[in-house]
């Protein structure tokens, strides 16, 4: 992920030094990459030091600050702030205030090489209709695209029109193959879309095409799309059913202040 500027005043926030750890219980056991998410501990957690760290520790996304600016590798140092023989050591990060627009790409793997990709996703034959596993919400991804990465359609592009079922969606455009259940595919959310669902790695967007399973909160504002035949460029449907080799996919939204995966900045630090 990455601050691409701030909506009120304009300019991205000026990165800071903050006392970091990688670890709740640890020092520096464990690599978190340049490009993640960054919290602070609950306000009750004083036995872990009150220290800015890895947005997926427990709880996940509560007291969000920002951008973790620079890499910790594993035994680079970090260390909690009861340590009796070491000094503290700040890390930069970047701040993200509720008018920070990021920016996050909905990437094939994350930084330590997990699978983001959908997949089960397919179309029995060259038509409109896609099934797939679990639609939970109806019309959600209405205004979403999905971009086959393998399979028969591999390299298209096609506009999400309905999610009406709890099995299927439509495409405003008809496939030119049929697809297959072992096909992969990245899910574009629809542009203002209020969840996404950050990869394990809190670097950037996993693709997730059932709706429950998108439970960071945002305020998206718009997406993106760029390939080495098209630069960056807004998705618009013109380009529904096109086939665009090795495209990538970015958003870019805000991380609000709610309770809940709350920001620091202005809801201040949860109490448990």
């Amino acid at each position: 992920m990455k601050v691409v500027r701030d909506l009120f005043h304009g300019t991205a926030p000026i990165p800071i030094d903050m006392v970091y750890n990688t670890d709740l219980a640890a020092a520096g056991s464990t690599t978190i990459y340049s490009g993640s998410l960054a919290k602070i501990m609950d306000y009750d957690d004083i036995d872990h030091g009150r220290f800015v760290t890895f947005a997926g520790n427990a709880t996940a996304l509560e007291n969000i600050v920002g951008i973790l600016m620079e890499e910790c590798v594993s035994g680079g140092g970090t260390q909690l702030m009861d340590a009796s023989s070491v000094n503290l050591i700040r890390k930069k990060i970047c701040p993200i205030l509720p008018t920070t627009l990021i920016e996050a790409e909905y990437v094939r793997s994350d930084r330590a090489g997990a699978a983001n990709y959908d997949t089960a996703i397919y179309t029995a034959s060259a038509g409109t209709t896609l099934t797939v596993p679990s639609l939970t919400t109806a019309d959600r991804l209405i205004g979403g695209w999905i971009y086959w990465l393998t399979g028969n359609n591999a390299g298209y592009l096609h506009y999400i029109s309905d999610s009406g079922t709890s099995t299927s969606a439509t495409l405003a455009t008809t496939t030119l193959y049929a697809g297959a259940s072992t096909d992969t595919c990245l899910v574009i959310q629809p542009p203002l879309t209020p969840v996404l669902d950050f990869n394990a790695t809190y670097t950037d967007i996993k693709s997730e095409i059932v709706p429950g399973s998108n439970s960071e909160t945002v305020q998206g504002l718009d997406y993106y799309i760029q390939a080495p035949s098209m630069p960056r460029r807004k998705l618009n449907r013109d380009l529904d059913g096109t086939k665009i080799a090795n495209a990538r996919f970015f958003h870019e939204f805000t991380i609000p202040s709610v309770a809940a995966g709350g920001n620091a900045w202005s809801y201040g630090i949860a109490t448990s």
